[in-house]
């Protein structure tokens, strides 16, 4: 039975500990209705409570739902994943995600980054600083996987933090910011922060 509270959530995983454990961390929370949790998107029409205004899917999910759009129109959904490739980032910016939950995020910043998503804002966590220890390519379409620095600088950016203030919170020179920027930005395959940020369109 669906819990009462406020907005609904629903995740999609195919790990049923998964499942229960990031829904336990909104049981109790007022601003939540927890709807429950399925394995696939077709079991979702299951679960009580109707459509769910906020989703946490399993990555490898994505394009089954963008595939039924119809019945996702009003949900705003978050990928959850164990890829946190740029090519993975991007592709469900294109496809109106409205964030990207790398599986090292912390319990804390899930619920604050669910929050945030039922706000209006997005939600962008990429995983930890960890540099791979030489460049690797990312195998399909030839793109090259950020180093760690990238990925933070990426994360950064999509939350439109300026040039300043991410080198206040790096403790970077602007110039290095800039010379990371641009480089991110060729990786990922687009112009500048405006293509970028337009691909930040709303889900739902």
């Amino acid at each position: 039975m669906a819990e009462k509270g406020g907005r609904g959530l629903v995740v999609l995983h195919s790990s049923p500990l998964i499942r229960k454990a990031i829904l336990d961390l909104f049981r109790g929370d007022p601003g939540i209705t927890v709807l429950g949790g399925c394995p696939h998107p077709t079991a979702v029409d299951t679960l009580p409570g109707g459509r769910p205004d906020v989703a946490l899917v399993e990555y490898e999910q994505w394009p089954e739902v963008l595939g039924n759009l119809a019945y996702w129109s009003g949900t705003r959904v978050i990928l959850y994943s164990r890829d946190n490739a740029p090519r993975s980032v991007v592709d469900c910016i294109r496809g109106g995600a409205a964030g990207f939950v790398h599986e090292s995020c912390p319990p804390e910043s899930i619920v604050k980054g669910l929050h945030d998503v039922l706000s209006g804002r997005g939600f962008w966590h990429l995983g930890a600083d960890e540099p791979p220890p030489e460049p690797r390519k990312a195998g399909k379409g030839g793109a090259w996987k950020l180093s760690g620095r990238e990925e933070e600088i990426l994360g950064l950016l999509l939350r439109r933090r300026s040039n300043e203030e991410i080198a206040q919170e790096l403790c970077l020179t602007q110039q290095t910011v800039k010379n990371y920027a641009s480089r991110v930005f060729h990786k990922v395959g687009v112009s500048g922060r405006k293509e970028l940020f337009r691909m930040l369109r709303p889900c739902g």
